[in-house]
């Protein structure tokens, strides 16, 4: 075997070196060589005691020589499980000594021995080993004559000792293996990082529920309890008693902690003298890490612990509230506080970062909804973050001559992200340009917790509609949505609390802000939201979220002062696009809000009832600029020809906002019944407006509401040749509009409801349904034209 060979090499080198001063050692390696013959391989090697005792007797030389090549040696038995349990003390006892020899070379072999032995069947299984194993890690690590490169070895292999001390208490204990570390990286947007943390939540499910807790621990899960507590009580600042350790750096001892405490929640949450640990010490702990106080010096001043304890805060919350109820409350409370404080930039950021972790974590928001804000008992926490988030974004209006800058920071953040790159904070707030980049941080980070709620909200909504609690809205069946079962009661009551602050707070930064990337987040946080909102069948902020979308869509100059557009179907109507000027320029912000309503409109055609006048209103308004000589994009200038525009392919925007407003209609054929009945009401409800304003008017804004007219009357028409197959169901609604129209003082009005009848009938005659069976239409409308002027002029004869 190799092994057996690589071992007789080094005990040939062993009895080399010790030759001349250490005739003893040279003797008993000869010897070993000569009874390592008689050995097999490393499980007879373990049964006998000359091979381990050479290489122990080589250690004892306190040779620097000698002791590496025993050091070596000793690693290459362990590792192959060729020394018995029995062997266990003298080892630790002869790396104890080493430890304290003044040469790197040593300790970095004896720190290298101490990590072999957690990993192989040496694993310590008694209070003494263990403690004595885990102190020399401990003494190498704090000891001022240590080097840089010991005591980070040292500190590594701290770590990584624990967590084998702590996988062997989860095997020992049959609890689930699933562990659920946070991942400090990002994804480009935040509505990826919400289907991530799905997909992360999906992967620790065998943890998510509470188990039956257990009282009584095994050999190996009773030395992790006494590891845990002596770490609690050096991250309090205290000393270890079984460690036998009177000082270690705070950060470290916390450090650790909040690793345990991330990695190992089935401990916790199965084990009762573990819980008790969590809830009794280590929540205090953090409870007066937490508390802000301006003379904190040391440790628990530096930006590092700070981040620590609010990360291990975090997790208490994340994986222990369902049990630590008043425990979280108290954090949760505490961490909201600190964003009114007047504490540093970098500690507010940190609280931030904590709280948007919350946002994007959908389980996480759910089980703190669940927990506070539906339980009449409790706070309610998530609602209180949500105000703290908005609070955060709201701080770019109070200081107007740095919130320019401080804007255009936030967009350069949103553009980093997309493009993959991370951005960190700068501690150092000493100069204005890290003042004003801070300020950015954190109000990006409150941007991102709001649109994380939005996109778990929205993700919450899905999943009842996928289990049967919710209707589709794209559902085959024509019935009104239902909203029954625990997801669905816990999407409208979260959306109930929210959704006023949201909406005040992402259009205010979207008023804001120009950066392409923002906008493009903010808006796809708009449609998540409204989106939900109709599957919910929740009509005050569908209609409101709606109506701040549309204000968005079309920039038009309008003297005076600027009017709400937040407004419900029936309502009296904003003159903003009614009062439309002829000079408009579609900014990439407005093109791309227009892409979104029809995303929304789309999404939610057959849910949107009443809500269809807001989104009409709009459509009206961009059909006037499409038809406008002088609207264009940013990009082109108003004061180049249609023509020129057109045949130089740089009026693209208009090309496709025109054929998404005539797809939407066409679409009506996949819509239900009930649904085109919505659309044609609105229709109708917004060419009344129109018309009753215009009947006799010669002037601009004539002009203008004729040609929402127009645009009513050309939708009902493509509606109605879309629709052949059940026309019966909504001819009269068209036709009673047209006869109607047909009877205006105005003959450009009169012009327009002939030809739309026209068109109408001529279809509907020239239709297969038609030709097959005469659908049931009632044609007493026509009669009325018995008496015009105007005859109907088919414009074909089937």
């Amino acid at each position: 075997m190799a092994f057996m060979a690589v071992l007789e090499s080094d005990l040939r080198a062993l009895s080399a070196e010790a030759r001349r001063r250490y005739p003893a050692v040279k003797d008993a390696a000869e010897h070993a060589i000569l009874k390592l013959r008689t050995l097999s391989g490393p499980s007879e090697i373990a049964h006998n005691e000359d091979i381990v005792r050479i290489f122990l007797l080589a250690c004892d030389a306190r040779s620097v020589k000698m002791s590496v090549i025993g050091l070596s040696c000793l690693q290459k038995l362990i590792s192959h499980d060729a020394v018995a349990p029995s062997a266990l003390k003298g080892i630790l006892s002869t790396l104890k000594d080493h430890a304290e020899m003044a040469d790197d070379g040593v300790q970095l072999k004896t720190l290298q021995a101490i990590l072999m032995i957690f990993q192989s069947n040496l694993h310590p299984d008694t209070e003494d080993d263990m403690a004595q194993a885990l102190g020399i890690c401990l003494r190498l690590l704090e000891s001022s004559r240590s080097s840089d490169s010991v005591r980070n070895t040292a500190a590594a292999t701290f770590r990584q000792a624990v967590a084998l001390i702590f996988d062997n208490v989860v095997s020992s204990e049959s609890l689930p293996s699933g562990k659920c570390g946070s991942h400090a990286s990002r994804a480009n947007s935040v509505a990826n990082d919400v289907t991530r943390s799905i997909n992360q939540s999906l992967d620790t499910s065998s943890i998510s529920s509470q188990p039956v807790m257990r009282e009584t621990l095994t050999k190996a899960g009773k030395l992790g309890l006494l590891l845990l507590e002596d770490l609690t009580a050096l991250a309090a600042g205290g000393s270890a008693v079984w460690l036998r350790v009177h000082s270690l750096q705070r950060i470290f001892a916390l450090d650790i902690l909040e690793f345990v405490l991330s990695h190992y929640a089935a401990v916790f949450r199965t084990l009762v003298p573990y819980e008790q640990v969590l809830r009794h010490q280590i929540c205090s702990l953090l409870m007066t890490s937490l508390r802000i106080n301006a003379e904190l010096e040391g440790e628990s001043g530096e930006p590092t612990f700070r981040r620590l304890v609010l990360r291990s805060v975090a997790h208490v919350i994340r994986l222990y509230s369902s049990f630590l109820v008043t425990e979280s409350e108290v954090f949760l409370n505490m961490l909201v506080k600190v964003t009114c404080l007047d504490v540093p930039l970098w500690h507010r950021i940190l609280v931030l970062e904590v709280l948007r972790g919350f946002s994007v974590e959908v389980r996480t928001l759910r089980l703190l909804f669940q927990n506070f804000d539906m339980n009449p008992k409790n706070t309610n926490v998530v609602e209180t973050i949500v105000k703290a988030l908005a609070r955060v974004v709201s701080t770019i209006q109070q200081v107007p001559e740095s919130s320019e800058e401080s804007l255009a920071a936030v967009a350069g953040m949103f553009s980093s992200k997309a493009k993959g790159i991370e951005w960190s904070m700068d501690n150092d707030a000493s100069n204005a340009a890290v003042v004003v980049a801070s300020e950015a941080h954190a109000i990006t980070l409150a941007v991102e917790g709001l649109l994380g709620i939005v996109f778990a909200v929205a993700t919450l909504t899905d999943e009842a509609v996928d289990v049967g609690e919710l209707e589709s809205p794209k559902s085959d069946t024509d019935i009104a949505s239902k909203c029954i079962g625990e997801t669905a009661a816990l999407c409208v009551s979260m959306v109930n609390s929210t959704w006023l602050i949201i909406l005040d707070a992402l259009s205010l930064i979207l008023t804001r802000s120009q950066g392409e990337a923002i906008i493009i987040e903010i808006l796809k946080g708009y449609q998540a939201f409204t989106q939900a909102c109709g599957v919910l069948n929740l009509v005050e902020p569908l209609n409101s979220f709606l109506a701040s979308l549309c204000k968005f869509t079309i920039n038009i100059p309008i003297d005076g002062e600027k009017k709400s557009l937040l407004l419900s179907p029936g309502a009296k109507k904003s003159e903003a696009l009614v009062d439309q000027r002829d000079n408009i320029v579609l900014t990439p912000k407005n093109v791309q809000a227009l892409r979104t309503l029809f995303n929304v409109a789309h999404r939610l055609h057959n849910v949107l009832g009443a809500s269809w006048v807001l989104v009409l209103e709009t459509l009206a308004a961009l059909d006037r600029a499409i038809h406008s000589p002088h609207a264009s994009t940013q990009e082109v200038s108003a004061s180049v020809s249609r023509l020129t525009r057109e045949t130089s392919g740089q009026y693209s925007d208009f090309n496709i906002l025109s054929s998404l407003n005539s797809q939407l209609f066409e679409s009506s054929a996949l819509m239900h019944v009930s649904a085109v009945k919505s659309l044609l009401s609105a229709l109708r409800q917004l060419s009344s407006q129109c018309f009753s304003g215009c009947s006799s008017g010669t002037g601009q804004g004539s002009n203008q509401q004729i040609g929402s007219v127009a645009f009513c009357v050309e939708r009902m028409t493509s509606v109605i040749v879309n629709n052949l197959p059940r026309v019966q169901h909504i001819w009269d609604d068209v036709v009673g509009h047209l006869v109607e129209l047909s009877g205006s003082s105005n003959q450009q009005l009169r012009n327009l409801a002939l030809d739309s009848l026209d068109q109408s009938i001529c279809a509907v005659l020239g239709s297969d349904q038609f030709q097959s069976n005469y659908p049931p239409l009632n044609w007493n409308y026509l009669q009325n034209f018995v008496s015009l002027d105007c005859p109907l002029h088919f414009k074909s004869n089937p």
